[in-house]
């Protein structure tokens, strides 16, 4: 189970991301929190979703299962929600320790699969406006190492 209830002081909170999961290839492996956007997330409410996770990372609460923080995946049904996604995250996230952002579009997903280069890492190309400009799509074997 992913969601996570935990506590920081007197305060309770809640962690529910869509889902987390495993990658395993020989000796390497990575564990990942999953988004799947359906188009259904506004910027208030992707807000309230990275706040989440910045709270989550910078507590340490996921170090009781592992020493990395999971990396975070989120699957956006087309480009232009892709860089609503990769603003708010900018925005969010930017200053969050350890937290690795790759998103990608569920039609390139869908056309060449999860290993392929379909990847944007991070919030490379955002520039201080959270402004999404042209950047390298990496494949999971990037993404890994």
């Amino acid at each position: 189970m992913c969601e996570r209830r935990y506590r920081v002081g007197e305060q309770w909170y809640n962690f529910r991301p869509d889902a987390l999961a495993e990658y395993r290839i020989g000796s390497q492996h990575v564990r990942f929190w999953l988004e799947w956007d359906r188009g259904t997330m506004n910027v208030r409410d992707l807000s309230i979703k990275f706040t989440a996770y910045e709270h989550f990372v910078t507590s340490r609460e996921w170090v009781r299962e592992e020493a990395r923080v999971p990396r975070l995946l989120c699957v956006v049904p087309d480009i232009a929600q892709e860089k609503r996604v990769r603003r708010v995250a900018h925005t969010r996230l930017a200053h969050t320790s350890g937290l690795v952002v790759c998103t990608t579009t569920e039609v390139l997903l869908n056309e060449h699969g999860p290993l392929a280069p379909i990847w944007l890492l991070g919030t490379q190309g955002c520039d201080q406006g959270g402004l999404t400009v042209s950047v390298q799509r990496y494949g999971w074997s990037q993404l890994i190492s």
